[in-house]
């Protein structure tokens, strides 16, 4: 299996790519691990990544043209994940369904986040649980350790065998997932950000980033919405 981690501090990964488990499948060339620099996606001499949010609002934003640069130089197209606070539960059984792909690229998020419509070239977004880092190459880790160590041959399939997971109960929880956010390019190949953004009127962008909040929160986690049992 070849893990493609889309990063922009690739040097991060090195003591972990190089150590224990993962060492030896390397070695074994049972899995191969591939990481590719955003910043040297871009167009300017520069180097930039990132770009203030359209519609107002703190921190920074990946660029989507300098994602799907990387992304397309990838051939044949890998399933895609994007790492992201707003994605679906990563758990095992997602781990187990990774690892029956050849080829899987791994989409590192960073700063305030990444332009929404990344979200039209991956074919997931995932979170590995409610809690926020500095960036998406840890989390880009613990999917590359979790996902390797399944895959024969790896680990030996008594010590697989023996392991126990406990799913526990759902969790009932208040609050909506962060709104989608965007920047420059206006129009990348036909994705337009929402006309709301470039209006200025900000009651009327803050009402629309509610509603869309409350929408991803019930596209990608619908267990946040906290039930009146009552009804």
């Amino acid at each position: 299996m070849t893990f493609f981690i889309l990063t922009l501090f690739p040097e991060m990964f090195e003591t972990i790519t190089a150590s224990s488990i993962l060492k030896r499948a390397r070695e074994k060339k049972i899995i191969k691990i591939k990481l590719v620099n955003i910043r040297d996606f871009t167009k300017d001499k520069h180097k930039i990544v990132d770009d203030k949010p359209y519609g107002g609002g703190k921190g920074m934003i990946l660029k989507v043209d300098v994602l799907v640069n990387a992304l397309e130089t990838i051939k044949p197209k890998p399933y895609t994940v994007l790492l992201s606070p707003s994605g679906k539960k990563y758990d095992q059984q997602k781990a187990v369904f990774f690892s029956r792909k050849k080829r899987l690229s791994i989409i590192c998020g960073h700063y305030e986040g990444t332009d929404a419509r990344i979200e039209k070239y991956v074919d997931e977004v995932i979170s590995i649980g409610d809690f926020i880092l500095t960036g998406g190459e840890i989390a880009a880790m613990a999917v590359v350790d979790s996902v390797a160590r399944l895959i024969p041959d790896v680990i030996h399939p008594e010590s697989l065998k023996s392991e126990s997971f406990s799913l526990g109960s759902p969790r009932e929880a208040w609050g909506n997932l962060e709104y989608p956010q965007y920047t420059r390019p206006a129009n990348f190949r036909g994705l337009k950000i929402p006309k709301i953004l470039l209006s200025g009127n900000h009651q009327q962008i803050s009402d629309w980033r509610r509603k869309q909040a409350a929408k991803r929160t019930r596209k990608y986690r619908p267990d946040l919405i906290k039930i009146d049992k009552n009804k």
